[in-house]
């Protein structure tokens, strides 16, 4: 990108914490500047062609690889101060432990039919050990950077279990002040199963969210949930009253007016109990049971086919109806401590509204932005670890290329691109040991591009594999690569372990000569890209 200025670093300043209350530690430290680093872009996604990301990180739909200190400070040098209206955070838990994730083939085991091939072992993704003061002080300094991040009526979720959930809240508390509070979920992660059955002092089965505004006297951005419950006809009958119109509940009517009674009773809303008829009393403006007892309203069931109701329940904060990944496994996609979709789906429709901007600084399996890109709304990422780096662009490229599928020629609001950045601090992926051996076959006939691979082997593993896909995770196209940013406009990331990479590729040819280039990712996080002039 010639004539385009190189980045450069910047200073922010953070302001004090809101909050009163105060949590100490040895060595606490509040910063006040921070030095901003400049980041780099290394790698887009553009399947429509559409105009170029700059190589300084200037608008959303960007994935940030490094410490999210620096990314954060980046942001906030870069003018999004007041600009993102929900941030979700699932930092480290402080367990003590190392997080792997499994190598595995992919494809079909040989033996049971069942999608996946042999384990070859487990790598380390991250670890969650700490010294107490230093995950508190590693917690404040990033809470003090999000919260100026938000807009006025912007509202952060922040995701940690039993470990910490009281230092954490009392953090939140001095930094946004107790004041914007909003609430706690309780979310039901797990059904107690297996050695956890036994558990001294009871299993441990739930998460929590702690929930903060920016400015709670600006009205935060907010759309009370709903959740559906859905019987069978045999399940409906045990638990409802049916009339002609189907099945309802019934609930007292509160304070509902005359004038609205008679309405609903209009409608065939109002029940009475007993056997006995509604009774409209207009002289002394009553609506009463002839039989005695207390008028009800109905609220009938949702019909869904044959055999399928569905009632509408209020969403309180105790989530219990959402279940973790453990018992969704089509979701999987081997990262530890993935959460599900339905959690983030949740999150971020309570949160936003399309358009708006969404921020995930831990990003880990990229469930936030894969759900964002779903909705319609912008959405940045940051994590130092280079594997969730990876396992969110094969993510996002799927949804993409599935939203792409459904609609070709998208509304704007739905930003089908994105680009990967890197901030100074961290390193560019680096083998542990020889590269990658990728055998490729190119031909250009007319205005297409004929990409085939032949084998990829990794020289980590004792011997080749018998079919090469089987230890492929993705496969990327650049038609146009300048030896610098790979800009992917087609990708081969197959969802499950049960599916191969095709390894055939056809793409519009650009114009006169072309450099193109392949880069692969195979189930040990090794990467290589292979260029070659046509």
């Amino acid at each position: 990108m010639a004539g385009t200025p190189e980045p450069h670093s910047a200073v922010v300043s953070l302001p004090a914490p809101e909050g009163p209350a105060r949590l100490t530690w040895p060595g606490k430290e509040a910063p006040r500047q921070l030095i901003a680093p400049a980041l780099h872009l290394v790698e887009t996604f553009q399947p429509l062609g559409q105009a170029d990301f700059p190589r300084t990180m200037a608008r959303p739909n960007c994935l940030i690889h490094g410490d999210n200190r620096e990314a954060i400070a980046h942001l906030l040098a870069q003018g999004y101060a007041g600009k993102i209206r929900l941030i979700y955070i699932d930092p480290p838990f402080h367990t003590g432990n190392a997080f792997h994730s499994r190598v595995q083939l992919r494809g079909q085991d040989e033996h049971t039919g069942n999608p996946g091939g042999p384990v070859l072992g487990q790598q380390v993704q991250y670890a969650d050990a700490w010294e107490e003061e230093g995950y508190l002080q590693f917690m404040y300094e990033r809470l003090l950077l999000l919260r100026p991040l938000l807009a006025p009526d912007g509202v952060l979720w922040l995701h940690c279990d039993h470990r910490r959930q009281a230092h954490l809240l009392l953090l939140l508390e001095e930094v946004f002040g107790p004041a914007n509070y909003l609430n706690t979920v309780v979310w039901r992660s797990q059904v107690a199963r297996g050695a956890k059955v036994r558990a001294f002092y009871f299993p441990r089965s739930a998460h929590f969210l702690h929930i903060f505004a920016r400015d709670r006297s600006a009205g935060p951005a907010w759309h009370r949930p709903q959740r559906e419950v859905v019987f069978t006809r045999a399940e409906a009958a045990l638990r409802f009253m049916e009339d002609e119109r189907g099945f309802f509940r019934t609930s007292h009517p509160g304070t509902y007016s005359f004038e609205k009674l008679v309405e609903l009773h209009r409608e065939g809303r109002i029940y009475a109990p007993y056997g006995g008829q509604v009774i409209v009393d207009r002289e002394q403006r009553r609506v009463y049971a002839s039989n005695g007892g207390n008028i009800g309203i109905k609220y009938y069931l949702e019909r869904r086919g044959r055999d399928r109701f569905v009632a509408k329940r209020a969403v309180d904060n105790l989530w219990d109806d959402i279940p973790g990944l453990g018992t969704v496994p089509s979701e999987d996609v081997n990262y530890p401590t993935q959460k599900t979709e339905a959690l983030l789906r949740r999150i971020i429709e309570t949160s936003s509204n399309p358009g708006d901007l969404v921020l995930d600084a831990f990003v880990g399996s990229g469930t936030t932005l894969a759900v964002a890109q779903e909705l319609g709304r912008p959405w940045i990422g940051c994590d130092v670890n280079r594997g969730a780096i990876q396992t969110s662009t094969r993510r996002l490229q799927r949804r993409i290329q599935a939203q792409l599928a459904e609609e070709p020629d998208p509304p704007e609001e739905l930003s089908p691109s994105f680009a990967v950045y890197r901030t100074p601090g961290a390193l560019a992926p680096t083998q542990d040991g020889p590269p990658l051996q990728v055998e490729i076959q190119w031909r250009r006939q007319d205005d297409t591009l004929e990409i085939t691979l032949c084998s990829v082997h990794n020289p980590a593993l004792d011997a080749p594999l018998a079919d090469w896909r089987t230890g492929v995770l993705s496969v990327a196209v650049d038609p146009a690569y300048d030896g610098q940013v790979f800009r992917a406009v087609h990708a081969d990331a197959p969802k499950g372990k049960g599916q191969l990479v095709q390894g055939r590729y056809r793409i519009p040819a650009p114009p006169g000569p072309a450099r193109v280039a392949v880069k692969v990712v195979d189930m040990l996080g090794q990467e290589a890209i292979l260029a070659h002039t046509l």
